[in-house]
């Protein structure tokens, strides 16, 4: 019988992800374009963005020098954050939870950036409604 011991990813990669994701969309880019200009597919880019795949000191730099803002951005804030405040965190110290994202994740991302706009939109408003 083979043991598949599956780690959950650093609480720090996970918020490099979500800046790289952040400042991508800042700027416009689709995952391919910030792919093209580093080297790697589309696929790659979204590993590194939810934290799949760990970002090497090297690429991040690229990443950084494609959407034009120094390494260290990267990490500002990265003290300040607290699963309280994050619920991709707080998902993360229970299994089910982390289960449930990775496959919300994963479903997310097989589906057109139309139907994935419009599948944000709806979930921030349930979101705003429930939280006033």
């Amino acid at each position: 019988m083979n043991d598949v011991i599956e780690l959950s990813p650093d609480p720090v990669d996970i918020y490099v992800g979500k800046r790289i994701w952040q400042r991508r969309r800042e700027m416009g880019l689709s995952r391919r374009a910030l792919g093209e200009i580093i080297g790697v597919g589309l696929k790659q880019v979204n590993k590194y963005e939810t934290a799949m795949n760990r970002v090497s000191a090297g690429r991040l730099y690229e990443i950084g020098q494609a959407l034009g803002v120094p390494v260290a951005w990267f990490f500002e804030g990265v003290e300040g954050e607290s699963a309280e405040s994050d619920p991709v965190a707080a998902a993360s110290g229970d299994a089910a939870g982390q289960q449930e994202v990775k496959a919300l994740l994963a479903s997310y991302h097989l589906v057109s950036s139309d139907v994935r706009s419009k599948f944000l939109r709806l979930v921030r408003s349930i979101a705003d409604d429930e939280n006033s």
